[in-house]
């Protein structure tokens, strides 16, 4: 594959995975809406926000596997045909069922951003990597920006939540008519056995490395996405923030994350386990500093603490993942990944509920301890791994 061809490989995988991540914010800003529209209870709006991480928990690692066998570009177009259909659906939605379909609809296609990651691992070299795996984490901060920006700003009392899908959906539509005309197939041969059982793709985390980063993941998304379900009701708790300037907290942190991924990852060492260690410390440095700020100002600091730290993780460790796979099963683990990130984003949400929210400051502290335990734990296990295999 030539220069130019990766370029714009890069930039076509770029747009897939971060109109993917519009689709999954789109919906946050109008939750409250759906409750008065629907006159449905906060259960079932809960329900309508985990159909999308339960269906990927389910998918992702199919398709994953499926493009280990048919190619990378087939199925990246098929999820995405998915994506477009889905938001077909949310924004003639007019009762709660046709919401849920359209949530679950984009999440069974939502494997698209594991296709994506084994893309980006097959066009470049482990050198590299890093680089590329920066992209991915951009596009997903783009995404984390636009999603609740769209949801906010175009929803209206008469159109409701349409437009916003219309929009969204649009990107989504470009995407997917780039993949078709310009992305090339990365010239990989595969033989892969289709006898397989839908889970049988989690039989890998019997793999000592797969489960260590695995398990890393999954520690850390719960982390995450429980920050992200709780930090609007921390914020209220402790400084009395509006709707309104929680909006504008968040997009501090998602330009944050913009310039850590655009600028400041690519520019870091190469050394795998060290800068993933570096990244769960900054999030756990930042999580310490945001349940002692006595002031909201402080929180500006810390937000470009959790900022690097994310950048950090999201780049490094599938990074590291890469490393324990080869063409036969790339895709497919890949997908393992980030179905184990799904389930996180059930769990995660769940436990901020039951621990954070209660007592913000408190359950802040309990998560930077955890991730730091997680840190170097994970640093631990790989350099004694490397040091066994050199021997």
């Amino acid at each position: 594959m030539t220069n130019s061809s990766k370029k714009r490989a890069f930039f076509i995988i770029f747009l897939i995975v971060a109109t993917e991540l519009i689709g999954f914010g789109l919906i946050i800003p109008v939750l409250p809406q759906l409750a008065y529209q629907f006159e449905s209870s906060y259960w079932l709006i809960g329900l309508l926000m985990s159909a999308y991480s339960m269906a990927q928990f389910f998918a992702a690692p199919l398709l994953g596997r499926l493009s280990d066998k048919y190619g990378r570009k087939p199925l990246l177009i098929a999820s995405k045909i998915g994506t477009v259909i889905a938001y077909v659906i949310l924004a003639n939605a007019s009762t709660y069922t046709m919401f849920l379909i359209s949530r679950l609809l984009d999440g069974f296609t939502g494997g698209n951003i594991a296709i994506a990651r084994a893309y980006i691992s097959d066009i470049t070299t482990p050198e590299n990597r890093p680089k590329g795996m920066a992209m991915i984490g951009l596009a997903f901060g783009t995404g984390f920006i636009l999603g609740p920006a769209l949801g906010g700003i175009l929803y209206r009392p008469g159109t409701g939540h349409m437009m916003a899908a219309l929009v969204a959906g649009s990107f989504a539509l470009l995407a997917l008519i780039l993949t078709i005309i310009l992305l090339e197939e990365p010239k990989t041969h595969r033989q892969v056995s289709s006898k397989k059982g839908f889970f049988s793709s989690y039989n890998y985390l019997s793999v000592p490395g797969i489960l260590l980063v695995c398990g890393t993941y999954f520690i850390y998304m719960c982390c995450f996405s429980g920050f992200e379900t709780s930090f609007s009701m921390f914020t209220y708790s402790i400084f009395q923030f509006t709707e309104q300037q929680n909006s504008y907290l968040f997009f501090y942190a998602g330009i944050c994350s913009l310039f850590v991924q655009g600028f400041l990852v690519r520019k870091a060492p190469k050394n795998l386990p060290l800068m993933t260690m570096v990244g769960l410390l900054a999030v756990a440095t930042a999580f310490v500093g945001m349940a002692m700020a006595p002031i909201w100002q402080w929180l500006l600091i810390w937000m470009m603490f959790f900022a690097i730290g994310i950048g950090l993780v999201n780049t490094y460790l599938p990074s590291i993942l890469t490393l324990e796979t080869n063409e036969d099963n790339k895709g497919e683990i890949l997908g393992l990944y980030e179905g184990i990130g799904s389930l996180s984003r059930i769990i995660g949400p769940l436990l901020a509920y039951t621990l954070v929210v209660p007592i913000p400051r408190v359950g802040y502290g309990c998560y930077a301890v955890v991730l730091v335990g997680t840190a170097i734990g994970l640093f631990y296990l790989l350099n004694r791994a490397k040091t066994v295999s050199s021997t």
